[in-house]
């Protein structure tokens, strides 16, 4: 059996080994515990053909639930054929590149019956691929693919879907077109009984589909990702959508009044919510969303590229979303004062304002002095922070494991006595910084014991030999030069 795992051998276990039985003796529960200790490459490729009894256990279907065979990028299209023959029970096919589609689906077809999720987005897929798909392999729940180029596949491929009972998920991608033709999503809405999560990527599909989709099948939607327009009529019925879970609004229309920004605060389930590319007049609403804690259960929040999203917006959200436990923004431009609210999320766990070039060390100072609970942070690309920065984050995040704070210029050398201060840490990105020469190096294989990651591309400075000797004193540690 190529590969090695550790087996933790319960009382039971030990019980039957003394009474001198062999392990092919075990009963299916004990070997379904330890084939659990096995990855998925020696599941497929070494277990099951050791002898019958062993191929039925294997193939439990508890040991494949979550398991997704995503195959490494240089693994050729045979190769990937063979193992899925042998990988009947898979659950999840996500390919990271285009593959011979014919080759593919006809082992996929003969040999994974059990697939419920299937990933195509780097290939061309025809009609008649897709059918053979959704005939053959019927407990399909989850497809991510690319719709094709021609009009008249594309609203085949509507048909096609609108005719999948079990569909629960669905994720279209533009690769190969950007238009997409009337009727298509038409046909989608019309069919799909159990279709819960829609993924529209950057499909540019006719408005007034969307708005159709919107009227018939929002009630039943808890995920929704639109970034095509939508007119001002179609953005009354998504605020109607009122059992969405996560909602991915990338901005389209210009047009949209400002106050209808507040209608989505009528989304009172919402968990996730993405606002992406709205124009000014529309981010100075933003915070209105959330006024009398109307998103209470709303845990994840993102504010991407929104134009004129400053201070007082941010303040708005730090004193009406408590709850927030994961809060990422991109293009902030604005001033430190933004942040001095921040300790009010006392739940705060994942922090992101990377490339949030016009702060300085006094936003990471508010962000430390209330915010414990951190375990996550991106400070990256946000070139006025120095030094200092480190050194709060050293003193008011003790629980942080992931720090990044990769092309932040200013910083040096010295700030490592800083950081191996975070004594949890398991990953470090400092990607970029010209300053790094490696000097405190010695430090970190004696404080951070759970460092797992250490990046360090792009430090054109860094002394070699420092980072020979760490990688000797931590030959765990995974070192990215």
């Amino acid at each position: 059996m190529s590969g090695s795992f550790v087996v933790h051998c319960d009382t039971t276990l030990l019980n039957e080994m003394a009474t001198g039985k062999h392990i092919e003796d075990l009963p299916d529960e004990l070997l379904i515990k330890i084939f659990s200790y096995i990855n998925m490459e020696d599941l497929a490729m070494s277990v099951q053909h050791v002898n019958a009894h062993w191929k039925h256990v294997s193939q439990d279907n508890s040991l494949w639930k979550d398991k997704v065979f995503s195959p490494d990028i240089d693994m050729n299209d045979d190769e990937i054929a063979r193992r899925l023959e042998n990988m009947p029970a898979l659950k999840a096919f996500c390919p990271k590149r285009g593959l011979n589609i014919n080759l593919i689906v006809n082992v996929l077809c003969q040999s994974c019956k059990d697939i419920q999720y299937l990933q195509f987005t780097y290939q061309r897929l025809y009609s008649i691929t897709l059918k053979e798909i959704l005939e053959t392999l019927p407990n399909i729940v989850n497809l991510n693919i690319s719709l094709p180029q021609e009009t008249h596949y594309q609203l085949e491929f509507g048909k096609l879907l609108g005719q999948c009972q079990s569909l629960t998920t669905l994720s279209l991608r533009c690769h190969f077109t950007d238009t997409v033709a009337e009727g298509s999503l038409m046909a989608i809405a019309d069919g799909c009984p159990s279709l819960q999560n829609l993924d529209l990527g950057s499909c540019v599909f006719p408005e007034r589909e969307i708005r159709y989709l919107l009227r018939n099948r929002g009630h039943q939607l808890l995920f929704l990702a639109l970034k095509c327009f939508i007119s001002n009529s179609g953005h009354e019925l998504l605020c109607k959508c009122t059992n969405l879970k996560y909602l991915d609004y990338y901005s389209c229309n210009v047009g949209l009044p400002r106050t209808y920004m507040d209608h989505l605060g009528r989304l009172s389930k919402l968990e996730q919510l993405t606002l992406s590319s709205f124009r000014e007049k529309q981010s100075k609403n933003i915070p209105n969303i959330f006024r009398n804690q109307s998103l209470s259960n709303l845990v994840k929040l993102s504010i991407l590229y929104c134009d004129g999203f400053g201070a007082a917006e941010l303040t708005g959200i730090f004193t009406n979303c408590l709850q927030i436990q994961f809060f990422h923004i991109r293009g902030y431009c604005d001033s430190d004062d933004g942040f001095m609210y921040i300790g009010n999320l006392k739940q705060l766990e994942l922090l992101d304002i990377a490339f949030s070039e016009s702060l300085s060390d006094k936003s990471v100072e508010y962000i430390c002095s209330g915010c414990e609970s951190l375990k996550h942070l991106n400070i990256s690309f946000c070139s006025g922070l120095t030094d200092k920065s480190v050194a709060y984050i050293s003193v008011g995040c003790p629980r942080l494991k992931y720090l990044a704070i990769s092309h932040c210029l200013v910083m040096t050398d010295a700030m490592i006595q800083s950081v191996v201060e975070c004594k949890e840490l398991t990953v470090l990105d400092m990607k970029w910084n010209y300053n790094i020469l490696g000097s405190y190096f010695h430090l970190i294989s004696s404080n951070l014991i759970n460092l797992k990651e250490l990046h360090l591309h792009g430090c054109e400075k860094l002394n070699p030999k420092n980072v020979s000797k760490l990688q000797e004193e931590m030959r765990e540690l995974k070192i990215n030069v």
